[in-house]
């Protein structure tokens, strides 16, 4: 007979339903002897608990949502590998939902798990509106700045720092620096590579910084390829060595390949600084900002598990160190 219930298990056992649903559950006192007679008749029957009763039952499924913007792009998927990797070590189980990008799927899906189905969220959002389908869910915000609450967290690289890191760098390197941004510079991770760049550059004597936006996405930058590169040529013309910080690994990738088929050297008239230090600038050899992925989501998922168990919290938002990852681009 099939094995499907603790009801069959009390009946093996010989124990009462509650002292095996004691057992099973870890709950409550019972013997070791008690315990190890469940638990053997238990794994030699292959029984295992329905874990949406189970967490019916304890008022907890033990599933986190996350939710990133492109399940393809480098960066998040390292961050929501690692994610889920820490979750699974701590018995909880993940929903992984590809948001594409936009806002409408993100609403549905944020209203969806927030309905009994999810304890908590991991938010890799591109969008500038925070949802207010969240229903007071315990929430990591990665790489956004929210107004923050007692059940929210907020964890981003430093992007400040690294865009004065990247910027110096070009500067101490002999380069006239410019910035290549994509459409996104409403995103706080965005406005604070500008800013950090800009007033970089400024207290380095160059009065007014240029700074080029594709207008488009990371990986639609082709589009416009003619028009960036009219404007890098004609900047070549006006100084011996530009400098290009590009706002992630995707643009920095894509002008270096298109730069080596417009006859320009790299980086003895072009040198190129990403930000990411995603596996494509490794093999392209990019000289990038290295986030640190795996400290990103060892903050974001230790934290929301303590705000899961109530335990108190004395920071909510956690800013992570960068750092400067130096090959053949500049």
């Amino acid at each position: 007979m099939a094995v499907k219930s603790i009801k069959d298990i009390a009946r093996l056992s010989g124990f009462s339903v509650s002292t095996v649903s004691r057992v099973l559950n870890n709950t409550g006192r019972f013997s070791d002897q008690t315990r190890d007679k469940i638990i053997k008749i238990a794994k030699e029957n292959h029984y295992s608990q329905n874990i949406i009763a189970k967490g019916m039952r304890k008022g907890s499924l033990a599933i986190i949502g996350i939710l990133v913007p492109d399940i393809t792009n480098a960066y998040y998927a390292a961050i929501v590998k690692k994610c889920e990797q820490y979750f699974f070590e701590k018995d909880y189980l993940t929903i992984v939902c590809n948001t594409e990008r936009n806002a409408e799927i993100e609403e549905k899906y944020i209203a969806k798990l927030s309905n009994h189905i999810v304890d908590g969220l991991v938010v890799i959002s591109t969008q500038r509106a925070i949802s207010k389908n969240r229903a007071d869910l315990p929430t990591v915000f990665i790489d956004r700045s929210p107004k923050l609450s007692n059940n929210t967290i907020t964890a981003s690289s430093d992007n400040y720092a690294g865009a004065v890191i990247a910027a110096n760098h070009l500067v101490d390197r002999g380069c006239y620096p410019i910035m290549l941004t994509n459409k996104n510079n409403e995103f706080s991770s965005n406005k604070s590579r500008i800013l950090g760049f800009t007033q970089t550059v400024k207290s380095r004597g160059i009065n007014k910084p240029i700074i080029i936006n594709s207008k488009t996405n990371s990986d639609e930058i082709y589009l416009v390829k003619d028009k960036i590169f009219k404007q890098i040529k004609k900047l070549l013309k006006e100084h011996q060595k530009l400098g290009i910080f590009a706002i992630n690994d995707n643009v920095a990738s894509y002008i270096y390949q298109a730069a080596i088929g417009e006859g320009i050297r790299v980086p003895e008239q072009l040198s190129i600084v990403g930000f990411d230090d995603t596996p494509v600038a490794s093999k392209l050899q990019l000289t990038t900002i290295r986030q640190n992925t795996s400290e990103i989501a060892r903050v974001s998922s230790t934290n929301l598990l303590k705000i899961l168990k109530r335990e108190n919290i004395l920071e909510h938002k956690f800013t992570i160190p960068v750092s400067l990852v130096k090959r053949k681009t500049t």
